[in-house]
């Protein structure tokens, strides 16, 4: 059917061609957020904010404030904010319910003073160059900070299974974007990984300025190429100039952004979080700011033997041997680090799996692991996964939804911990 338009209808249509031409000569082809005409394909989004009144943050430093705070003993909130399931992060994605203050609750009460909140982001990161993280997923992560605060705990967030890496035989397999894999291939590969570091790092730390010295960012958390530091593999000149420099992308990064950032407690993390890489020549703290001095925290993992603490498959501990091996292995952190650079050291992830008919061993071990790093001032956090009753490593020791202990032996694998460390705040 023909159409027949009007001469009203003409004049109407004209009307508002002028009009949107009008509309479109004022505002240009785009705009920014500050109203002034921008190139769209250069427009970043704005970081978004977290505005509040700036808390207390410390002169201390952080050996001084660790001390001082009593931060002796903590606690990891595994397999939750960290979880993820085909590339995007979902607390709830490996059996864990939802967090609620409850489980804070219930930590600071065991008497624990420090919680390690990992943090999987990826899935929550737009495209290059801007990597905008939803805004969303930024408040959750602030509201489960607020948890923890709201118990009396110090918190840590970091950037978690974003540098997962698995290897099957010989193929290995990146997980995430935070790739030692790529950045090692090319210069190409490099710069990518490390815009993305950076940027992801600088919206952290914006979201979180005002926010006060009880929160500290850790940098990343088991970054390695598939092989966990072992073997011969392991090109440690290559791997280690690129984890130096990321680590001082994310020191650059957050001091940056300004406001109680100039003066956070930072966690520097070595190679695979392994005690013997971390206390290596080739790892190099990052320089800090003026602002910041000896404000840097040492992380590493202890899991060791890993056949005992994670496999499983072992369940005697305790020989002169075992012990003689611990002393040794926090002795030379503490002899690098505490004594040496007069630097806190966390073992930011440590534990044992649960052993049925061997909960003695596992105790012992506790006991003499827990009690060993106190006495040389480095701080244990345990790594409870949630889980208690499945097929799997079953470190959880918590009840995630009401705080409480899930049995009585993980209540009394919690009081050993608690008390190895002495009195708690």
């Amino acid at each position: 059917m023909k159409t027949t338009i009007t001469l009203g209808r003409k004049i109407t249509s004209c009307v508002l061609m002028w009009a949107l031409l009008a509309c479109l000569l004022l505002t240009g082809c785009g705009t920014n957020r500050k109203g002034g005409a921008t190139d769209t394909k250069n427009e970043f989004t704005t970081d978004t904010k977290n505005e509040f009144e700036p808390e207390s943050m410390t002169e201390r430093d952080s050996l001084s404030y660790f001390k001082e705070e009593r931060i002796a003993v903590g606690w990891n909130l595994g397999n939750a904010l960290d979880a993820y399931n085909q590339g995007v992060s979902r607390e709830t994605a490996w059996g864990n319910p939802p967090i609620t203050e409850d489980i804070f609750n219930g930590v600071k009460a065991a008497g624990y003073d420090i919680v390690r909140i990992p943090v999987t982001w990826m899935g929550h990161i737009g495209g290059a160059p801007d990597y905008h993280i939803d805004e969303a997923f930024l408040r959750r992560v602030a509201e489960v900070v607020g948890y923890a605060h709201s118990a009396g705990l110090k918190a840590i967030i970091n950037i978690h299974h974003d540098g997962s890496v698995e290897k099957n035989g010989s193929v290995v397999k990146d997980n995430g974007w935070l790739s030692l894999n790529t950045a090692r291939k090319s210069d190409e590969g490099m710069k990518q990984v490390t815009a993305q570091f950076e940027r992801v790092w600088t919206q952290i730390a914006t979201y979180f300025k005002n926010y006060g010295d009880y929160l500290m960012f850790e940098a990343f958390n088991e970054l390695h190429d598939g092989n966990w530091g072992w073997g011969s593999e392991f090109d440690q000149k290559s791997q280690y100039e690129i984890l130096n420099k990321w680590t001082q992308v994310f020191v650059d990064a957050v001091r940056g952004v300004g406001g109680n950032n100039k003066s956070r407690f930072l966690i520097i993390v070595g190679y695979c979080a392994v005690p013997k890489h971390t206390t290596a020549t080739y790892f190099k703290l990052p320089k800090d700011t003026d602002n910041a001095a000896n404000k840097l925290i040492v992380a590493v993992h202890y899991y060791d033997p890993y056949e005992f603490c994670i496999a499983g498959t072992r369940h005697n501990w305790g020989s002169a041997a075992d012990k003689k091996q611990v002393d040794a292995d926090f002795k030379t952190l503490a002899n690098t680090f505490v004594t040496g650079k007069l630097t806190p050291v966390i073992i930011g992830e440590s534990g044992v799996v649960w052993h049925e008919g061997y909960e003695q061993t596992r105790l012992d071990y506790l006991s003499y692991v827990y009690g060993k790093a106190h006495d040389l001032g480095l701080v244990p956090i345990y790594w409870d996964n949630g889980a208690f009753d499945s097929d799997g490593e079953n470190f959880g020791l918590f009840y995630r939804d009401d705080g409480e202990p899930n049995s009585p032996e993980s209540q009394m694998v919690i009081e050993t911990m608690v008390q190895a460390c002495g009195e708690s705040n």
